[in-house]
């Protein structure tokens, strides 16, 4: 049995997909077409990696490979390889990638060449698990005519429009200026046409027109909530212009409906407002013109999707009338009414929460619509006031490029300061502007006023300028680098799934990431507004061979969590985890804001609390329940009671609608135990939603402890505490060291006598001056040399004189008296004379001992 490892961040680096050998195209077949070496003015920007739920898409060369990351065992080793990929294979794929680009429907993929491309159908992800390492896919190219290698615009940018229907709106950015929406269904010539930037032809050699002002280079859809700001598009020029128009719709697009009714609710309230002002100003009479325009374009737009609604009211109707369908009715009374039926088949798609509409000026078709239609003016080059920051200097602001252009609307505040609702619990937002440049500048501006569409009339002949606030530039570690990479890097935004106010830079160096929020926050205030955060995730720079990055995905999914993938030219990985944070932003809730109320949260929080901890769910009895209902072999053996079930139907009679009916019966009870048991599912789920919530927020709470215990103050005061404390240490030193050399303590009178009277004694015993060694030292010893010089002659006569009184006559008692008188006198006087030395001897060591310390 083959190892298997868990899926995750870490081991995803070690995947066999990232493991590319070279072109899979050229390894093929003898002959290959080469791609034109042709080095373009703006350097294109590159994304080969992309997540799609549980599959990841990297391609690299003229190769797109697609793995899983659905296997619930993990991931095959064997070898220095993890895991298994597929080839994705397609006759059309004969170019190098540069881009590959997700729709939002997750079944078709962009695939964006320097000249071509080409949209394939995904597989689903089931067929990822198959055998075989190739796996074909059915492609086709977009605009083989204008799309080609003989083309001579390149491509700057490709995105899919989020209300095309089905997803199938794909929007290309070409290097003239020139934007063009393809439908899938209809690849071979575009759908619309928007122009931006008008050719000049200059006759002389020498022009003061800057050639990358006639270069687009990106493209973004406008964000907003009511007004025009999703119709609107902008685009990049490569010196840094920016140019709007509107308002821009897929051909067949599909609108939420809470969006056109909010839109036009927001449009005839101004009108009102400036009718009732009533100014004869030429500027208010030339926006009174705009926006009386703008209430027949919604007009229109709400005409054309009330037709369709009634056009699918008398269908329905007219399907309804035939004899078949009302026998069934008939048969269905049991179980529904006439009206519940209609009903439900009758509903608008109004209620669907999305209008299927076209722009005014266009049929269903794409063709030109019957009636005179203006068309929308281009307005910019927009007026930066105020103007970005020079960062790099003004000679290195000629070379740099605009590469890319990102927007995005944040709310502005927070519940906790602001506490205030407006309609539909909508709050106050801004839509901020992000343009990255390949010196690694990015400017962060934001929309005083909103770029609203303006047609082409007699009073608006000429071109309008926008004005864009440059609120913050920042300068990433780009410029430091190497000349030759930074003449090549062209920077790119990357979105994050989870929060608006945050996106990610990928340049050829590394990966960062930018957050608005602290100064999006105190927007409103009145206080200096702080800067952004910014991060540097990924530095390649000193990695050889893992410049430049030539793809960053973000992903948000239950196999790999919350991150960020990148990877390198030379197929090096770097996965990185990120931070959840809690958004505490008003419209999280639609409760007012007394049912809101901590206490009752909190409440809330330990019910569902407590739920979980004393119910545990049953996923078997849930089983059991559905089962209970009835399973697909029971409403087949339905089936055998049609009259001749084996054969064709040709009549319907009342038996076979009968058997429907049961068969109808029994379905709907199996679907009603699959809701319940649903409802069980999800009523856990929400349980544990709560739960998480929980822990998310008692995390954010640890880590906003942490962060006031490091903030720079208390830090800060607790290294100049201990830089106090060392000095106040060393202070201490120098005065104990000072102290004790100045310390002389003073001698009185006794305490110097006795000093002199040892003196004296250690002259006596000594011996000093003329009279050194004539001591009572020296007596002492004097006297011991002659003692041991007279003790053998006294040894030698003591044992004759003993035995010669051994022999004589002993003495009588008056003869011993006075001898024992003298020899006890005499004993005395010795035993004084050693006393007296041995206490002299005392003195003269201790003499000694003071003397030494003394000295």
């Amino acid at each position: 049995m083959s190892q298997l490892t868990p899926i995750s961040l870490s081991a995803i680096r070690s995947h066999s997909i990232f493991q590319f050998q070279g072109s899979s195209t050229s390894a093929k077949h003898d002959l290959a077409l080469l791609d034109r070496p042709v080095e373009p003015v703006v350097q294109p920007k590159t994304s080969r990696v992309v997540v799609r739920d549980k599959d990841l898409l990297v391609a690299s060369g003229k190769e797109l490979r697609m793995m899983t990351m659905s296997a619930v065992e993990g991931w095959e080793v064997s070898g220095d390889s993890v895991g298994r990929y597929k080839t994705l294979i397609s006759e059309h794929l004969t170019f190098t990638i540069q881009t590959i680009v997700l729709n939002p429907t997750g079944r078709l993929l962009a695939v964006v060449g320097l000249y071509q491309l080409v949209v394939l159908v995904l597989p689903k992800s089931a067929s990822v698990a198959t055998s075989g390492r190739e796996l074909p896919c059915r492609s086709f190219a977009i605009d083989e005519f204008q799309f080609s290698p003989s083309s001579t615009l390149a491509i700057s940018k490709g995105i899919w429009h989020s209300w095309g229907e089905s997803g199938n709106s794909l929007w290309i950015l070409t290097t003239d200026g020139k934007l063009r929406e393809y439908d899938v269904l209809h690849p071979e010539d575009p759908m619309q046409t928007f122009t931006f930037l008008t050719s000049v032809q200059s006759s002389s050699r020498f022009t003061a027109i800057d050639p990358l002002s006639q270069i687009a280079t990106s493209f973004s859809f406008g964000t907003g909530k009511y007004d025009f700001g999703p119709l609107m598009v902008y685009v990049l020029v490569a010196n840094g212009d920016i140019y709007s128009m509107g308002p821009v719709l897929p051909v067949h697009a599909e609108i939420p409906l809470r969006y056109l009714q909010g839109l036009r609710a927001h449009t005839e309230g101004r009108f009102r407002r400036i009718q009732e002002e009533k100014s004869k100003d030429d500027e208010d009479t030339t926006k009174l013109e705009r926006i009386v325009l703008q209430v027949q374009w919604l007009d229109s737009l709400f005409k054309q999707i009330k037709q369709a609604d009634e056009t699918r009211r008398r269908r329905v109707d007219d399907e309804w009338t035939t004899p078949s369908r009302q026998s069934i009715l008939q048969s269905q009374r049991h179980l529904r009414t006439d009206s519940d039926l209609h009903a439900d088949l009758r509903q608008p798609t109004f209620t669907e929460g999305m209008v299927r509409s076209h722009p005014p000026h266009l049929t269903e078709t794409g063709g030109p619509a019957p009636g005179m239609h203006r068309g929308c003016m281009r307005q910019g080059p927009m007026v930066f006031s105020p103007g970005p920051q020079d960062m790099n200097g003004d000679a290195e602001e000629q070379d740099q490029v605009a590469s890319d252009l990102i927007m995005f609307s944040s709310e502005i505040g927070s519940v906790q300061r602001d506490g205030q609702e407006g309609i539909d619990g909508a709050h106050d937002t801004v839509t901020v502007v992000a343009t990255a440049w390949s010196s690694g500048r990015v400017d962060l501006g934001i929309e005083l006023e909103k770029v609203e569409p303006i047609w082409i009339t007699s009073r608006d002949a000429d071109t309008t300028s926008p004005t864009l606030s440059i609120l913050e530039s920042i300068l990433l570690p780009v410029s430091s680098r190497d000349q030759l990479d930074a003449i090549r890097n062209a920077p790119s935004f990357v979105a994050d799934p989870l929060h608006s106010d945050t996106f990610y830079v990928q340049h050829a160096f590394g990966v960062d990431a930018v957050c608005v929020r602290p100064w999006i926050s105190v927007l409103s205030d009145e206080e200096p507004l702080p800067s952004s955060q910014n991060t540097n995730l990924i530095d390649s720079s000193g990695l050889v061979g893992a410049k430049p990055i030539v793809g960053v995905v973000t992903f948000c999914n239950m196999n790999l969590g919350y991150g960020l993938l990148a990877i390198s030219s030379s197929h090096q990985v770097s996965a990185i985890e990120l931070e959840y944070r809690m958004i505490d932003s008003p419209n999280r809730t639609l409760m007012s804001p007394e049912l809101t109320s901590r206490p009752s949260h909190e409440e809330d929080v330990r019910e569902a609390q407590n739920l979980l901890l004393a119910e545990r769910i049953d996923l078997d009895r849930l089983i059991a329940s559905v089962r209970a209902a009835g399973n697909h072999s029971e409403s087949g053996k339905l089936t055998h009671k049609l009259p001749e079930h084996s054969r064709p139907i040709q009549t319907v009679s009342p038996d076979h609608l009968r058997v429907l009916g049961e068969i109808t019966s029994q379905i709907q009870k199996q679907t009603q135990a699959v809701r319940a048991a649903s409802q069980d599912i999800e009523h856990r789920l929400d349980l544990e939603i709560e739960e998480f919530q929980r822990q998310l927020r008692l995390l954010q709470e640890c880590s906003h402890h942490i962060a006031e215990i490091k903030k720079s103050r208390t830090r800060g005061r607790a290294e100049k505490l201990a830089e106090a404390q060392a000095k106040l240490g060393q202070r201490m030193d120098r005065i104990l060291a000072a102290m004790s050399a100045e310390y002389k303590p003073e001698i009185g009178e006794l305490e110097r006598k006795w000093f002199d009277e040892l003196e004296r004694l250690k002259g006596r015993i000594r011996g000093g001056g003329s009279q050194r060694g004539r001591g009572l030292a020296g007596h002492v010893r004097l006297l011991q040399e002659q003692l041991d010089a007279v003790k053998p002659s006294i040894e030698a006569q003591r044992l004759p004189n003993e035995s010669e009184r051994a022999t004589d006559k002993g003495y009588g008692t008056k003869q011993l008296r006075p001898l024992e008188i003298a020899l006890s006198a005499r004993s005395n006087e010795i035993r004084r004379l050693l006393q007296k030395m041995e206490n002299m001897s005392v003195k003269v060591e201790a003499a000694d001992v003071d003397g030494d310390t003394d000295e």
